[in-house]
């Protein structure tokens, strides 16, 4: 596939001198590299050779976006977020309340005998007290664990609740006491983001971290429905759909692939029906086999790996593996010809340029190849996502400004943005974002359609 533009094309803003939040450019490079060459004295001196003698490395690239979005993001932080404080006072209380009722229930069972916030008591009860097999160990002993006490939980009512009681606890104390330290005195919360701040392409959010608010019913969407608009406002938001498979579909000009896309075919039900046949009714057991196996091929996922997920054997797992790249064969090629490149190069990139180097990628350690394999195929996808999600900022919000809307971006998530926005610009910033985020990757070649999902509401979770 002809590549047609660089960011370069895209580029919008300039002049950042005269805007609040300019950070220095050679630290944000610097920032980049370490992300780039996992910085560690012998892969600093690989990737270093490689950039001093080839220049290849897409600085000019780093430069052009990254201090774009500087402004952007500077911006998003003076905004702040509203804050209903007091509807999170009333979430807090209750959760703790439901926190001592829990507390007197497992004790009930245990006898009081059990100190539930400690491991090593837990230990005691599970494995000794109970005599349940052991799953897992730990530098500690027997692991206790998410993942262990689900599976006791299946026999066990005390594990169940003390899964129960661990959730309650987060939430109290992670995002009720978190963002209740965060308000500020007129009410809002404000966030800091780094650009450059995971080694995935994505940027991160700290103090507090808006991109790790719970999602799902009860406590955890009354926490998000505290996030609220400004007076007389609205929230929208904008979230790309299944991204990731659509950029991979992109990246690869899988035809089946784009063909189901194209027609606007679920996904997950046409992969279940290449793995399960076409003439059977697709379960939703089905379906979410297929889901995983989509998603996991992203991440570069091995039959070891998918059977972890699915609770399956192995054997089972590959085959699921392997039917799907034999439905989706330019996905395999696509693949075999990446890797084969990083081995030669060192390094992968994504569709505007951005650099990775996995010098380890041909390490004689079987295992250290394997993980630089599965970060060499997830890179291009993933990052190119977060590449395309940065472009979309730096546009919307020249564009906001040049059409001097009332409106502004407030919150970014992963594939998501947040805007508070006027009643009245409702359809304006419907039209305005749907069209810059769903065209970042418009160009020559087979057409693929890329969907944002966009809606509304008094609320983060209402408008979600």
């Amino acid at each position: 596939m002809q590549k047609t533009k660089k960011y370069t094309d895209y580029a919008i803003i300039s002049g950042l001198s005269s805007r609040r939040g300019k950070r220095d450019f050679v630290s944000f490079v610097d920032q980049e590299l370490e992300i780039l060459l996992e910085d560690t004295p012998e892969n600093r001196v690989y990737a270093m050779s490689e950039i001093n003698s080839k220049k290849e490395i897409e600085i000019s690239y780093i430069l052009t976006l990254e201090s774009d979005l500087i402004a952007v993001l500077a911006d998003m932080e003076n905004r702040w977020v509203a804050f209903d404080k007091n509807k999170l006072v009333n979430i807090g209380e209750r959760i703790r309340y439901d926190i001592t009722q829990l507390e007197n229930k497992i004790y009930d069972i245990i006898w009081g005998q059990v100190n539930i916030n400690s491991p090593k008591q837990l230990q005691v009860l599970f494995f000794e007290t109970l005599g349940i097999k052991p799953l897992r160990k730990n530098k500690t002993g027997y692991s206790v664990d998410v993942d262990v006490l689900e599976e006791i939980a299946k026999t066990h009512d005390v594990a169940r609740l003390i899964l129960e009681y661990r959730g309650l606890m987060k939430l109290s104390g992670t995002y009720v006491d978190g963002l209740m330290r965060a308000i500020s005195p007129d009410g809002r919360i404000h966030t800091t983001y780094d650009s450059l701040g995971a080694a995935t392409g994505r940027m991160s959010s700290n103090d507090p971290n808006l991109q790790n608010i719970p999602t799902g019913d009860g406590y955890a969407r009354e926490i998000k429905e505290c996030f609220i608009p400004s007076p007389g406002n609205i929230l929208l938001v904008a979230d790309y759909s299944q991204v990731e498979i659509r950029v991979l579909a992109f990246l690869s000009q899988d035809k089946n692939l784009i063909s189901a896309f194209q027609n606007g075919e679920d996904i997950h039900m046409r992969t279940a029906k290449f793995l399960f046949g076409e003439d059977i009714g697709i379960s939703s057991s089905m379906r979410r086999i297929a889901k995983s196996v989509n998603f996991g091929v992203i991440y570069g996922i091995t039959g070891f790996w998918l059977a972890k997920t699915l609770e399956c054997n192995t054997w089972e797992a590959q085959k699921y593996v392997d039917a799907f790249y034999e439905k989706y064969p330019w996905v395999r090629k696509y693949y075999d010809t990446l890797l084969e490149n990083a081995r030669k190069d060192g390094y992968v990139e994504t569709y505007f340029g951005r650099r990775r180097y996995i010098p380890w990628v041909n390490d004689a350690n079987k295992t250290m190849r394997s993980i630089a394999e599965r970060e060499a195929m997830n890179m291009p996808v993933q990052w190119t996502a977060a590449d395309m999600i940065k472009i979309a900022m730096i546009q919307i919000d020249a564009i906001i400004r040049e059409r001097w809307l009332k409106g502004s971006m407030i919150l970014q998530v992963h594939d998501e943005l947040v805007f508070d926005i006027p009643v009245s610009e409702r359809e304006t910033f419907e039209e305005l974002v749907r069209e810059v985020m769903e065209w970042v990757l418009r160009n020559s070649g087979e057409f693929l359609p890329i969907i944002v999902d966009i809606s509304t509401g008094k609320n983060w979770a209402e408008a979600k």
